[in-house]
């Protein structure tokens, strides 16, 4: 039998699973994930922070309790409590996220957009991170010139031009509602994806070793 993804909960999950953080919608807060198991949560796991990759696993694959995930990391427990809260948000979102490819969106969306609203979009869809976004797109297509290069304010700009523009195809293409979903509930869920790195909480040699006993 599939070992359950969510176990008993304690105080702060209780805390963390009634919340609405980070500007996930309540409908999508409210998931229940309790019947989902660890295997079926696996492929969302791949796109987590490499730290909390490694706090999922400890805590729900290896039984280990917050206080001594908190001992191998060197950190709080109320450290370990909000890093796994965050990781159950990101880990919903993604399961919510509509299943589109990059492919689908290049075959159904070339007609209306640009090559780089293109991408745009597919960055946004991977990072749901505008700067982050901006930074790739000018690595992609060499933009040196200030001027020319992408800002956080641009993409927002050009990605809510790109819903806008949706929006009205969709009237007569219902088809297109799919890929209008997916934008919109990215723009809902801003930076769900993007990790604020803290050099004192990283994945180390003993983490590794202590997740393979």
């Amino acid at each position: 039998m599939a070992q359950p993804f969510m176990k008993a909960m304690d105080h702060f999950e209780l805390d963390s699973r009634f919340s609405n953080e980070q500007g996930l919608s309540q409908k999508y807060q409210d998931m229940q994930v309790s019947n989902v198991s660890y295997e079926e949560m696996q492929p969302f796991l791949s796109r987590l922070p490499e730290r909390e990759i490694d706090l999922i696993e400890l805590y729900y694959k290896h039984g280990k309790n917050q206080k001594d995930i908190a001992r191998i990391f060197g950190v709080t427990q109320g450290a370990i409590s909000s890093r796994l809260s965050r990781a159950r948000t990101r880990l919903r979102f993604l399961s919510a996220l509509p299943k589109i490819s990059e492919d689908e969106i290049d075959d159904a969306l070339r007609s209306f957009f640009n090559e780089m609203e293109l991408e745009i979009i597919k960055y946004m869809m991977k990072t749901t991170c505008q700067s982050k976004t901006a930074q790739l797109i000018n690595q992609k297509f060499g933009l040196v010139d200030e001027k020319k290069r992408m800002t956080q304010v641009k993409v927002r700009h050009r990605f809510e031009k790109c819903i806008a523009l949706l929006k009205e195809e969709m009237k007569k293409n219902p088809g297109l509602k799919k890929f209008y979903d997916l934008l919109v509930f990215i723009k809902e869920n801003l930076y769900m994806l993007h990790e604020v790195l803290l050099p004192h909480f990283d994945r180390g040699r003993y983490v590794l070793f202590s997740m393979n006993v």
